[in-house]
């Protein structure tokens, strides 16, 4: 049976991946497995870095929202450092995103209490949207396996901060 996080990766098309290269949160692994699968994908720095780092260099980044290109889906999927997620999820709504997944070790409550603030949706908070793509590199698929062994990968969305921790790795 197909799991609900799922869908919303198979349907986004041209999602907004953000992260925050001077905190060690640029999606660099997240970029490269995107790219491997061909999910169209826009990736946007809070903090100005121009390209893509990681396996792969060179990519396009954005740093201004409106240099996105308009084809971009509604979705925005957020992995910054914790204390930047309010930051990252006012990106996120000047782009015209109206759900936001927040990435595992993302979630926090300023960011969660802000989008709802914005009237966004919270699709996710705490697991990596990467294991719920239709093909994933291989490199993820170990992890994944884990995930699914665990009974994370199965569990529903994690939509409010309220648990005693938000799920993340398992």
């Amino acid at each position: 049976m197909a799991h609900p996080l799922q869908a919303i990766m198979r349907d986004a098309d041209g999602f907004v991946l953000i992260g925050e290269s001077s905190k060690g949160r640029f999606p660099a692994y997240s970029y490269f497995a995107y790219t491997e699968v061909g999910k169209r994908f826009y990736c946007f720095d809070l903090d100005g870095l121009p390209t893509s780092r990681g396996k792969i260099k060179d990519g396009k980044v954005y740093s201004r929202v409106e240099d996105l290109p308009a084809d971009r889906s509604d979705l925005a999927i957020i992995w910054v450092h914790p204390h930047s997620t309010a930051r990252a999820v006012e990106v996120a709504h000047a782009a015209g995103c109206r759900r936001v997944w927040f990435s595992f070790q993302t979630g926090h409550a300023t960011g969660v209490a802000r989008a709802a603030e914005l009237g966004l949706e919270v699709v996710e908070i705490g697991r990596c949207p990467v294991h719920y793509l239709d093909q994933m590199p291989a490199g993820c698929r170990a992890h994944t396996a884990l995930v699914k062994v665990t009974g994370t990968w199965g569990r529903p969305p994690l939509t409010t901060i309220g648990e005693k921790r938000p799920r993340e790795l398992w």
